[in-house]
């Protein structure tokens, strides 16, 4: 098909297009092919990562061909510069990604981002990158710019025909790989493979996420309809934490004393302590999209398509009150404020929006609870108190006076650095325990259930990690194991005793908080058609063999047993 004159041809072209845009190719091929490749190796795919090594350096050369056809120098200079800027950009946040949580940009990471405030941007920052990972940007961008121009392998020197034959070998292995990719791996290869394609599919879904958001904020309270409703309970407390890894608490076995309080009411017989619940995900929006509604993993329909427990609980004749720590307003359409804005009343720490944090510590929460209490119904009440618990940087989440830890205390195999950020943390605990038993205390002379769940966990370099905080795409079980604790009133007990015999019994039931709805109506006594007993954890028909599925990888077999 081709003689030996044209073979000749098409090498000298190759070479010539090199030649030409080699710096444009190899930069190309870098900020395209390393993240995936770093993954691909860390998932012990070694075959697959090198063609997709090979396939990425063919898709870089026929790039550089089509600029080439360009007329002008100039226009092809502008057309590099487009597009190797937001490919580069994206590289370094995937490339950060990748080094700091072993996983590629995901939806998880993108909504992480679009729901962060300055503030907490700024802490993110601080907390994960701080002065040296900055600087170490800055070195990488620095040693990127002056091999981009430098060009060191020019100092190379290979004869013409050498160069040559190199240029035409290492074009038909990759010709050969991309064909074989296309062939073997067709479902990667068509999958979002290259980082940009990553970014623009998950930011999408994201912003499909935060129009639904606004979509439920549109719902009205005529879409719920009770099959049952029999509650009177007169008051059912629902503290909301946040960033609460159960691990990392003494009343779960944690070997610093740093929850005295609930540990003093569980020695007296006044919680029930559920020892293996985890949460559906392990970051805020995605967890209260599911922790306030029917929707589940198994479910076909999108989240804000069923009913949510603000309007559930309003529907059968509850006051509802959402106290929040957290934003009044949200740019990204937190789903918080959704359920806020359902609520009968609703009341904040500071009047703020996503672009401002000022650190408010959750004792700043007691005036509104104290408020709710003096103007609360005398019929029923449903409350959810949001917290900022364990949220990063956890030194802000605590005052001086609750510094009981150092990195002194920290039996981990991290530096000191680490150590203290684990210290901070477990401070952060020791005040989220006061906060909780106080909120307890103010409820403890009516007649109350307190339920006490964490959105998600976080994982603070335990067990050696080389890593703190919490990631939708590659979770450890410190992300998504949680506590969840149950309190009750004596009035509460002398008039209910066989729902809180039902509660003490479920404690040591598996169970995830993407059916908490479940479990809170069934407390209630109220129904809706989307009830299901077998997901309420207290209910004898509950289901412990239900799987445990987290971002598709089964808990128990995929997640809990890789300690």
């Amino acid at each position: 098909m081709f003689n030996k004159g044209s073979l000749l041809k098409i090498a000298n072209y190759l070479q010539r297009i090199c030649d030409k845009h080699f710096k444009f190719m190899i930069t190309l091929f870098i900020i395209n092919s390393l993240t995936t490749a770093w993954s691909l190796f860390d998932e012990e795919k070694a075959d697959v990562a090198i063609g997709y090594i090979f396939s990425v350096w063919f898709g870089s050369f026929v790039i550089s061909c089509l600029i080439d056809l360009l007329p002008k120098r100039f226009l092809q200079k502008i057309v590099k510069t487009i597009i190797i800027i937001p490919a580069g950009l994206i590289f370094i946040g995937e490339f950060f990604t990748m080094y700091r949580y072993k996983a590629l940009i995901g939806t998880g990471i993108i909504n992480s981002a679009l729901e962060t405030n300055m503030r907490e941007a700024t802490e993110f920052l601080t907390m994960y990158v701080g002065l040296s990972g900055f600087l170490s940007i800055v070195a990488l961008i620095a040693i990127g710019v002056i091999l981009y121009r430098v060009n060191p392998l020019k100092k190379i020197h290979l004869t013409y025909t050498a160069k040559r034959n190199t240029i035409a070998a290492l074009a038909v292995v990759s010709v050969f790989y991309t064909i074989r990719m296309f062939t073997v791996y067709t479902d990667f290869m068509w999958d979002d493979v290259l980082p940009i394609q990553r970014v623009y599919a998950s930011t999408s879904v994201a912003v499909r996420n935060m129009q639904a958001y606004h979509d439920l904020s549109s719902q009205v309270n005529s879409n719920v309809t009770l099959t049952e409703n029999n509650s009177k309970i007169k008051n059912i407390v629902f503290i909301l934490g946040e960033s609460t890894n159960r691990n990392h608490m003494h009343l779960y076995g944690y070997y610093l004393p740093n929850t005295p309080n609930l540990d003093a009411l569980n020695k007296k017989g006044e919680l029930s302590v559920f020892t293996d619940c985890i949460s559906p995900h392990s970051t805020t929006i995605a967890v209260l999209s599911k922790l306030f509604t029917f929707c589940d993993y198994e479910s076909d329909k999108e989240w804000f398509h069923y009913n949510n427990l603000i309007d559930v609980m309003n529907a059968a004749g509850y006051k509802t009150y959402w106290l929040s720590n957290q934003e009044t307003s949200g740019i990204w359409g937190n789903v918080a404020q959704i359920y806020a804005t359902h609520s009968d009343v609703s009341a904040f720490t500071r009047i703020r929006d996503s672009r401002e944090d000022y650190g408010i510590e959750d004792g700043e929460l007691f005036p509104l609870i104290d408020d709710a209490i003096a103007h609360r119904s005398e019929d029923r009440n449903f409350y959810v108190i949001h917290l900022m618990g364990g949220h990063g940087l956890y030194y802000n989440r605590f005052p001086y006076s609750f510094s009981k830890f150092s990195k002194d205390d920290i039996q981990l195999p991290i530096s000191d650095g680490k150590k203290e950020i684990v210290a901070q943390y477990d401070n952060a605990l020791y005040y989220n325990d006061y906060i909780v038993s106080s909120i307890i205390d103010k409820f403890r002379d009516s007649e109350t259930l307190v339920i006490y769940v964490p959105d998600h966990g976080e994982a603070v370099y335990d067990e050696g990690e080389d890593m703190s905080g919490h990631i939708e795409e590659n979770p450890t079980h410190h992300m998504i194991e949680i506590p969840v604790i149950m309190w009750a009133s004596d009035k509460f007990k002398a008039k209910y005793p066989e729902k809180w015999a039902q509660i003490q019994n479920a404690v040591k039931r598996p169970y995830m908080t993407d059916d908490m709805i479940h479990t809170v109506l069934d407390i209630a006594d109220i129904k809706t058609a989307e009830f299901d007993p077998t997901k309420s954890i207290i209910n004898d028909a509950f289901n412990d063999k239900r799987v445990r599925i987290f971002d598709g990888l089964n808990y128990d077999t995929e997640i809990k047993d890789k300690r």
